[in-house]
């Protein structure tokens, strides 16, 4: 039986006609603007792929930490599975890609509604459907090799919604665990849920200490492992820049709303976070909060840890990577939903200055969502005449083309490339 639309709520309707507009927008300009070859990252699944055929993949780089920071096997095992599907053309992973966003969007879409029955302004599901569903995921969703960024982030709403639960068990905290498993196992950014659902669990102030305590104690096992396991390829640099780490770190969230025009992002950035910790201090007794206060605070870590491992070799203009932009909007939707959740709650200058203050926002992240599409369309051309280079070029490749594919190593792209052609795999496929 179909369901009948007609009797759902009129906010609700335009909710879900938001959201399919937007996804159905995404898909299309993903698979417009697909990277049409593995390039650059993407190059290592080859020899993974070469492996798996010939009955080796635990000797290959599977299951090793790959380039001293991610930890990828999760989203390798997608990747094997969509290679050989579409015998190698990348628009497999983009599809793949785009589904676990949807995912992501659909759970966090579930977290506004409960919040707007729990009294959250009616504003808040819209603005979440335009952040999940944001043109800021472009950059990852073209790029076949970032399956592993949509893998996590599906994978940690779904744990933040299960650690955010009002009957959180021992159930729903072991599904947590599992989930959050697979996100580490795709993007080493996922290990910034580990002192979330610590924080989380630390808030159930309704719980004896002997209860979170028991809660928390797989969690801190958790993190140890991964910190312990994904730490032994990254070298120990006990000099830090506090300054430039504050500042990456400022980058990298403001990045989401205005990488447009770079020096409003840290000021943007630096208002959010203080008015989200104001936020989250009068919230703190709301279970409604926990959710959205989690997905901020998710936010956040990632920016730190990125910040802690790549400030030091690539600065701070580093942060406003197109392909970071995935992650930081987490923390604008986390800061919108303890805003909206805040609205009512407020009155006089303070509500005032959130009624100023969020459209700005909203604004801004609209003007982002054009510049950032922008970004994606340049790079699938550029991408494209370098597929179409590599296509007619045969043997006698350009050695800066080669350099420029695989991080100024020309014989390992050649070997790889190779490869490709003899696989049959894009761009070397039959026309």
């Amino acid at each position: 039986m179909r369901p009948d639309l007609t009797a759902m709520p009129r906010r609700v309707r335009v909710n879900i006609g938001l959201f399919a507009s937007l996804a159905v927008a995404l898909l299309l300009t993903t698979l417009a603007w697909m990277i049409p070859m593995m390039l650059w990252d993407h190059l290592d699944l080859v020899p993974i792929y070469q492996a798996w055929r010939e009955g080796g993949l635990w000797q290959s780089e599977f299951a090793r930490v790959h380039h001293g920071s991610h930890l990828h096997v999760a989203a390798y095992a997608v990747l094997l599975l969509t290679t050989h599907l579409s015998h190698g053309q990348p628009w497999l992973d983009g599809v793949a890609s785009w589904l676990l966003l949807l995912g992501h969007a659909a759970l966090v879409l579930r977290l506004a509604w409960q919040a707007e029955s729990a009294g959250a302004a009616r504003w808040l599901p819209l603005v979440a459907i335009l952040l999940a569903l944001h043109p800021g995921h472009l950059a990852n969703l073209q790029w076949g090799w970032q399956v592993a960024v949509a893998l996590c982030l599906v994978n940690v709403t779904l744990a933040l919604t299960c650690l955010a639960s009002s009957r959180l068990d021992a159930r729903r905290n072991g599904l947590a665990l599992l989930v959050t498993c697979v996100a580490v196992a795709s993007f080493s950014s996922g290990l910034a849920l580990v002192p979330v659902a610590l924080l989380l669990i630390g808030l159930r102030h309704e719980w004896s200490m002997r209860r979170r305590l028991l809660f928390a104690l797989p969690w801190l096992l958790l993190g140890g492992i991964a910190a312990l396991w994904l730490g032994s390829g990254v070298p120990n640099d006990a000099q830090r820049d506090i300054a430039a780490l504050a500042l990456y770190v400022l980058n990298f969230l403001g990045g989401a709303v205005a990488r447009f025009g770079r020096d409003l992002a840290a000021p943007l950035a630096m208002l959010a976070l203080l008015s989200g910790l104001w936020a989250a201090w009068r919230l703190r007794a709301e279970s409604a909060a926990r959710a959205w206060l989690g997905l901020a605070a998710f936010g956040l870590g990632c920016a730190l840890l990125t910040a802690l491992g790549r400030e030091a070799d690539y600065g701070v203009e580093h942060a406003f990577a197109t392909r970071y932009v995935s992650f930081s909007l987490l923390f604008w939707l986390g800061w919108a939903g303890l805003m909206a959740l805040l609205m009512p709650r407020v009155q006089g200058a303070a509500l005032q200055l959130l009624r100023w203050c969020l459209p700005l926002i909203a604004v801004l992240a609209l003007f982002n969502a054009l510049h950032l599409a922008k970004q994606a369309r340049d790079l699938a051309q550029r991408s494209q005449a370098i597929a179409e280079a590599v296509r007619i070029g045969g043997d006698a490749l350009d050695e800066q083309l080669l350099r420029d594919i695989y991080f100024d190593q020309p014989d390992i792209a050649r070997q790889r490339l190779a490869l490709l052609r003899q696989w049959g795999f894009a761009p070397f496929e039959p026309r």
